[in-house]
């Protein structure tokens, strides 16, 4: 009788102890397949997930122990054999998991602010003449490391900034710099510069923008005093929260507690793609600017 007291109790212990740990996977997944509440932060969107998993948890278990065993098999299943959800498996669970936890730590308000002040600049005529966003060989470039990276769940979930998030981190982990010829301002163009992977910041920044809008993204050169990059537009100011959770979701090592920075022009926002920033919006090298080089009516 003692015998059977003591593995009844154990059965209770394991159907608690899985019942809580398949909460957060499982919060994970529907928050894939669930669409967010325009109207809500994303952080609050998690914790709803998280509500919703915990009641199916329950509802699951109290109408038959047995089920919560099987979702739970199910699920981590799924994960190890790859056989559901197309490339998502342990490894990128564990990953969106850290990812969550990011960012229910972290606070999306968090961003610097500045202006940009448009003007001219001798410089304008010759990076738009370095720049080749329709040549074969940079479209190739664009379009094999904008997929290399971040499984297409993600792309599903925040759509087309997850291909620049991808190609911003090829480019930026492979690129090593080195300077221009000596007494010489040398721009290289993106068919030399993609052979490369390496050049000064002028390099990298015409790099970077004709590979955004080698694959449909609107980008733009921003001089500093002495220092050039590249700005992506992300959409509107009040996308700013979505953008915010997708970069730390994407790169949770990178943010930690860090902020996004952005500048905002006629309510555009635009965000650091430079190579001297460790995620998208990343901190910028210089905040003053000089000039704002547009490439849409070029």
């Amino acid at each position: 009788m003692t015998q059977l007291f003591k593995l009844s109790n154990l059965t209770t212990f394991l159907v608690r102890f899985i019942q809580i740990i398949i909460v957060f996977p499982m919060a994970v997944l529907i928050s894939f397949y669930l669409p967010p509440i325009s109207f809500i932060d994303y952080e609050l969107n998690f914790l709803l997930c998280v509500m919703l998993a915990a009641i199916i948890s329950v509802v699951v278990t109290s109408i038959n122990k047995k089920l919560i065993l099987l979702a739970f098999v199910g699920i981590m299943g799924a994960m190890f054999f790859n056989s559901t959800f197309d490339d998502y498996t342990v490894e990128n669970l564990y990953a969106d998991y850290n990812a969550m936890l990011v960012n229910m730590t972290s606070n999306s308000s968090k961003v610097s602010y500045f202006k940009p002040v448009k003007g001219t600049y001798f410089q304008e005529r010759r990076v738009k003449s370095a720049m080749q966003p329709t040549h074969p060989a940079v479209r190739s470039f664009a379009v094999e490391h904008s997929t290399r990276y971040f499984h297409d769940e993600y792309y599903r979930k925040y759509g087309k900034m997850v291909r620049y998030f991808s190609l911003f981190k090829h480019v930026r982990n492979s690129w090593r710099y080195v300077n221009d010829p000596l007494g010489l301002d040398y721009y290289s163009p993106p068919t030399e510069s993609i052979k490369l992977l390496a050049g000064d910041c002028d390099d990298y920044a015409i790099l970077m923008a004709s590979s955004i809008m080698a694959i449909g993204g609107e980008a733009r050169i921003v001089i500093s005093p002495n220092h050039m990059y590249t700005e992506v537009k992300m959409g509107t100011v009040e996308d700013l929260d979505k953008v915010s959770y997708a970069v730390r979701s994407l790169f949770p090592d990178e943010v930690t507690g860090g902020k996004i920075h952005f500048h905002e022009t006629n309510g555009e926002l635009w965000i650091n793609f430079d190579y001297t920033a460790g995620y998208p919006g990343g901190p910028f090298l210089e905040p003053e600017l000089y000039s704002v080089i547009n490439f849409t009516n070029s």
